[in-house]
């Protein structure tokens, strides 16, 4: 049986249907004129003399259109790419090019559990997934060409299309087409003005028009912002607008103050609950802010702030990134925080925070008690979590934690500035549930070095330890073993002052290190001491799950009698009572030892048990993992176990994983 680590269970996966990616947005509306670096990016992509991928380097100042223009090519160039687009962000919202590489693989339909741990090995794969195929592939806020080379499809039929803010000489040394991308000239700024606020005002005084687009120099950020004014004011004739900018910006000055001064100017026709809003979001925005959010942090009524956002959205301050939930251009926030540093006091600014920081936090803590209710936490989570809506599934709970990720850093590293150190520890403690199961390992570095360093400052020992161990796990995923086991002999040095449950937890954490460097006898040791402890607290689930991974490293072992009779124990433990939510990891666990020791009729019983008591408990997941691997012992239901986990994978929301799965069955 193929093994796979899957958590503490060892289950067969599939091997990677390459899947059709369509990981662009939806191209930008209204979009002008851009036909000679639209045409310039298609003979690119058109030639056919090229040993390795088209590359495209587009750069521009803040706010130029550089993403829009990446959009619209991949949806005005889709004939040549047949098999699809995949994109990527190093700017705030991404994290290292590990994680990029993660998310190019997950478009191209890898399953979570087969993503390499390392860097290079992430690499290795996608070269191989991209070999002789026909992909776009969009880079965008790229900093750095080694985020590019590093990621370069394997096939002279595919391009990458980069943005950034200055050139990349290393990529055009290379040969890489350099896109530059200027503001729009006087007549499509006109146009794109027209197309926002209207033909028949802006033709009403043509002439003033192209005269303001002129002194905005083209810049597509300052007309939309015109734009909106006009939206806002009915009655204001063009030259109005002209009129003030004149007076507030000399002819001479920069692009970027008569830019900023259209902010201001939109900025100052608002309401003022309006204008406090906008500041708000300026301050305690990551990369994108919803309704409930700003709700809770400004105590205001949910409608009255969608509808604040609403007009904050018409004139061109915020961009809408899915239903009720927007981001700002970093050029925007700029002025935002220019206005709230004017405005507002270091103790308003500060409440804000804190309202932020406690609303996520709670948040992310009910999520992380959704998705995995029985782990052990330092903290209580019901002493910050409030009231939350009931019935969020699993899966549910994991996708908003994914969607909110760059968020939640942002606001761990505003807690640590603001030196609220127990804050930072409960939030990297709640994304521990995401962190396991999607696995952005630099971000879990990034986060878990930031939380170990609050949780020495919290003076809390079974904080420290907890948090050593969380980052230990991340170490262990890289690969990075000695960084791992200095995390963890730091936390063994305060088990005689922590809670005993912490202390087998660090034990736990430390076994499975040892295990995963392929030491079951030390592993065992490790499990046996976390064991004894959960036996003396009667800790019913803790001795339950203990008992498993002690059969586990058993079963590495070949001591296959001793870890069964150490399964049925933890079985006999948690059945019919409220840790029987591991009955299906103990079950499909006895399964991989017995199909390992050649015992395939009997793994099969165990897995089929695992699936029953799984789909019982409502755990999609776990009975989804065991079908999998009744799959993988073959026989004449092969098809039927495949065909029953692509079921379940629906109901858990993961149409790519279904297909996946289902072209397998295809290919059978």
């Amino acid at each position: 049986m193929q093994a796979t680590n899957i958590d503490n269970v060892y289950l067969g996966a599939p091997e990677a249907e390459p899947a059709v990616p369509a990981q662009a947005g939806a191209p930008p509306s209204p979009f002008v004129n851009r036909e000679v670096p639209l045409a310039e990016l298609r003979s690119r992509a058109e030639a056919v003399d090229r040993v390795g991928p088209g590359v495209a380097a587009v750069r521009g100042m803040q706010g130029v259109g550089k993403t829009a223009l990446l959009l619209q090519f991949a949806a005005t160039a889709a004939d040549l790419f047949t098999d699809g687009v995949l994109a990527v962000g190093f700017g705030p919202e991404a994290g290292a090019p590990s994680e990029a590489a993660w998310g190019l693989l997950q478009g191209l339909g890898v399953p979570e559990q087969r993503i390499p741990a390392k860097f290079e090995h992430r690499v290795a794969m996608y070269r191989s997934m991209t070999a002789g195929r026909r992909l776009l592939v969009l880079m965008d806020d790229v900093t750095d060409a080694g985020q590019v080379s590093a990621l370069l499809p394997n096939s002279s039929g595919s391009m990458v299309v980069v943005a950034g803010n200055r050139a990349l000489e290393d990529l055009l040394a290379d040969g890489a087409l350099d896109v530059p991308l200027e503001s729009l000239s006087v007549d499509d700024g006109v146009e794109l003005l027209r197309r926002l606020c209207g033909a028949d005002r802006v033709d009403a005084q043509v002439e003033q028009a192209r005269e303001l687009v002129a002194a905005y120099e083209g810049h597509p950020s300052a007309i939309k912002a015109v734009a909106g004014r006009l939206r806002l004011r009915a009655s204001w004739p063009v030259s109005r607008l002209l009129t003030e900018l004149r007076r507030a910006v000399p002819a001479n000055g920069s692009v970027e103050a008569k830019v900023l001064e259209s902010f201001d100017q939109v900025y100052g026709d608002l309401p003022g609950p309006v204008r406090e809003l906008y500041r708000v979001v300026g301050v305690v925005i990551g990369v994108r802010i919803g309704v409930e959010a700003l709700a809770e942090i400004t105590g205001r009524p949910r409608d009255d702030v969608a509808a604040d956002l609403d007009d904050l959205f018409a004139v061109g301050l915020v961009t809408e990134d899915r239903a009720e939930t927007y981001r700002l251009h970093r050029l925007v926030r700029r002025h935002a925080l220019q206005r709230t540093a004017e405005e507002d006091g270091d103790g308003v600014r500060r409440d804000w925070r804190e309202r932020a920081v406690r609303w996520w936090l709670a948040e992310a803590m009910g999520a992380d008690l959704a998705a995995d209710p029985g782990r052990l936490r330092v903290p209580d989570p019901e002493s910050v979590r409030g009231e939350r809506p009931a019935g969020v599934s699993a899966a549910e709970a994991l996708a908003w934690l994914d969607h909110e990720h760059a968020n939640l850093l942002a606001i761990l590293d505003a807690a640590a500035a603001e030196g609220w150190n127990a804050e930072v520890c409960r939030l990297f403690e709640a994304l521990f549930a995401l962190y396991k199961t999607r696995k952005p390992l630099s971000s879990w570095v990034r986060a878990g070095q930031v939380a170990v360093d609050a949780a020495v400052l919290t003076g809390s020992r079974e904080t420290e330890a907890r948090c050593r161990c969380l980052l230990a796990k991340a170490f262990q995923e890289l690969e990075r073993f000695d960084e791992a086991h200095a995390q963890l002999r730091r936390a063994q040095e305060l088990v005689d002052d922590i809670p005993e449950r912490f202390a087998a937890s660090v034990y736990d954490f430390t076994g499975n290190l040892c295990l995963r460097q392929g030491d079951p006898e030390t592993a065992l040791t490790w499990f046996r001491r976390a064991l004894a402890i959960n036996r003396g607290l009667g800790l019913v689930r803790g001795t339950a799950l203990q008992s498993a991974l002690a059969a586990r490293a058993l079963g590495r072992l070949g001591r296959v009698e001793e870890a069964l009779a150490l399964f049925a124990e933890a079985r006999d433990l948690v059945t019919g009572g409220p840790a029987a939510v591991l009955l299906p990891k103990i079950l499909a666990g006895t399964g991989a030892v017995l199909a390992a020791a050649g015992r395939v009729d009997e793994a099969r019983r165990a897995l089929l048990d695992a699936v029953e008591q799984a789909v019982a408990e409502g755990n999609t997941a776990d009975a989804t993992d065991a079908l999998i691997s009744l799959a993988d012992l073959g026989g004449p239901d092969e098809d039927a176990h495949r065909r029953q986990a692509v079921q379940l994978l629906e109901q858990m929301g993961s149409p790519r994983a279904a297909r996946l799965i289902a072209g397998i069955v295809q290919r059978a």
